[in-house]
């Protein structure tokens, strides 16, 4: 027989299970009659705890009425990351006000971590937020996080009226950003770069600038002045682009300054209207003294802008190979020396009024890529060529406008010749192009204003570049932070949207700096997918109670909990 009893230690009171029963004191005796063998009583008593922890367990032995799954990983991890730099204090400090209740900066902190989560348009934002811990991080009701109230949270920083009424007064018509610079945008990437820079230890002296272009569905009527038709870089030559300019640190590829502007302005141009904030943002973060040095690519080139740097600010940039037909025609023997399994021949010349180092650098490994790419380009062109002449139902006695269109748009175009004999196309390849073209492969033409720095600084500082077109490629990755296609149709729209992807490239390549820190050198791709692995589980037992599990987590996950101090997020969703 079996009971219950409480017991007072001190103020608490405790639950012991009690119960009697009889024991042989012969091990070999058996049965209850007498005469069966002697036996004693004894007791025996089980622990159940206080009355508060009896009801959990009854609790927690209950069937869930239901079980929901929340996104925890990759949200806590990007939450914590921005908490650690800083970007919640700096957004709520250049955004204020309230929309439904809720602060603007935190629509735009739930955007970036939208971004590097689940990219969704604002529409759907809300239903994404309902799926991940974001609501009880942020004490924030996810209904009224709407798509409208995040555009009139927008707009507050960045007018549409205003930039209209700035542009019909003229002073905007020949400015590649339209009128769009300055803003909050810029202030904020300003100031979360040297916080980065606090926790990093970046290069800020020496950074990197290039540019890019993304494409739109905006038809006619047109309401962006920024959108147009231009040369895209994704082969989409119908739409309509919008162009992004950015300068990040060398190392890790720290966004330091961004800016949307027109597509079909001149890369030059666009750097001309950039340099001198590019300059006074690295002034300031690197005081007025410092040696500062600019990674250009060649798209940048014009005298008045290596003039305006003069005195200003040092640079390594590239010049067109094919441009410098006295360089390209040297024999290898030529050379003067390697740097880092890379051949280079270095001289001294005036560019555009400025006294330049040279260096010409041949990368065998690259000429073998270069001339696989050449041989399945003029390949490929041939095959597109015959495919569109057996198209043809009538017989043709001459060569097609449709065949010279195709050619002519090709890169490869230059390399063939086409013949029509005897009602047949013939292809030959043109071989002194070809020639030519190979003459150059392999082959890269670098040169700086610092004419007595050594060749291979110059080499490893202008390789560096390579960050630069990392970062956008991860801006153009659909599994990452996917910037293309751009969905709206007004220039402040698109320019705050751009904003938020790039604050979601700083979080990503931070938190690929505290995973390397941890001992893992993971690609952006793979540490998401590691983190979006562990999730929350949510058991509800009844309106009142719930209880909260995460997935069981491997190894590198453990890793990545601990330097992502997610411990601290559990504990922030228990309040809840």
């Amino acid at each position: 027989m079996g009971s219950i009893c409480a017991e007072r230690k001190g103020d608490k009171v405790y639950y012991v299970y009690r119960e009697s029963y009889r024991e042989k004191l012969d091990p070999q005796d058996e049965g209850k009659a007498r005469g069966s063998g002697k036996s004693r009583v004894r007791t025996r008593a089980v622990y159940l705890g206080s009355a508060e922890k009896i009801l959990q367990a009854f609790r927690e032995k209950r069937e869930p009425v239901s079980v929901q799954l929340r996104r925890f990983g990759l949200v806590g991890a990007a939450y914590q990351t921005a908490t650690e730099i800083g970007l919640q204090d700096i957004l709520m400090q250049h955004i204020p006000g309230k929309r439904a209740n809720i602060p603007h900066w935190v629509y735009f902190l739930v955007s970036i971590i939208n971004r590097l989560d689940n990219a969704t348009s604002k529409t759907r934002m809300s239903a994404w937020m309902k799926t991940t811990i974001l609501p009880d991080l942020l004490g924030i009701d996810p209904g009224g996080l709407t798509g409208k109230n995040f555009w009139y949270a927008a707009d507050s920083q960045l007018s549409e009226n205003e930039l209209r009424e700035r542009r019909e007064s003229g002073d905007a018509q020949d400015d590649p950003f339209a009128g769009m610079n300055p803003d909050a945008f810029t202030r904020i990437e300003k100031d979360l770069f040297a916080r980065v820079d606090e926790l990093m230890g970046l290069s800020p002296s020496a950074i990197c600038y290039d540019t890019t272009n993304f494409y739109t569905y905006i038809d006619d009527p047109k309401r962006s002045v920024l959108a147009n038709t231009c040369h895209s870089k994704d082969s989409k030559h119908h739409l309509r682009h919008v162009g992004l300019l950015m300068a990040v640190e060398r190392n890790h590829g720290i966004p330091l300054l961004s800016q949307v502007y027109r597509a079909n302005c001149h890369d030059s141009k666009v750097f001309s209207c950039i340099l001198a904030d590019l300059v006074l943002a690295l002034k300031d973060l690197c005081g007025a003294e410092s040696d500062l040095v600019l990674v250009l690519d060649k798209g940048n080139n014009s005298q008045d802008n290596f003039k305006g740097m003069t005195g200003v600010i040092s640079w390594v940039g590239s010049l067109v190979p094919s441009h410098y037909r006295h360089l390209m025609d040297l024999d290898i023997s030529q050379y003067h020396g390697v740097h880092n399994q890379l051949r280079y021949y270095r001289c001294t010349e005036t560019l555009m009024g400025v006294d330049c180092a040279l260096v010409l650098v041949f990368n065998e490994a690259t000429k073998r890529k270069q001339e696989h790419t050449l041989r399945r380009g003029i390949q490929k062109l041939k095959k597109e060529l015959r495919s569109k002449w057996a198209g043809y139902k009538k017989e043709q006695k001459s060569i097609t406008r449709g065949l010279i269109t195709l050619q002519d748009n090709s890169r490869y175009g230059k390399c063939l010749i086409m013949s029509v004999r005897d009602g047949r196309l013939h292809i030959d390849q043109n071989e002194e192009e070809i020639q030519e073209r190979k003459q150059r492969l392999g082959k890269s033409l670098i040169f700086s204003n610092m004419a007595r720095a050594e060749t291979g600084l110059l080499i490893d500082t202008y390789h560096q570049r390579n960050v630069i077109e990392d970062d956008f490629r991860l801006l153009k990755d659909e599994s990452i932070i996917r910037f293309r296609p751009i969905r709206h149709w007004t220039d402040t729209k698109i320019r705050a949207y751009a904003f938020c992807c790039v604050l979601a490239l700083t979080l990503m390549r931070v938190m690929q700096w505290k995973a390397h820190r941890a001992g893992y050198n993971m690609s952006p791709r793979l540490l998401k997918d590691e983190l979006s692995d562990i999730q929350e589980v949510l058991m509800v037992y009844d309106p009142t109670h719930a209880t909260r599990k995460t997935t069981d987590c491997s190894t590198v996950q453990t890793k990545l909990w601990k330097e992502f101090k997610l411990d601290e997020v559990k504990r922030k969703l228990l309040l809840h």
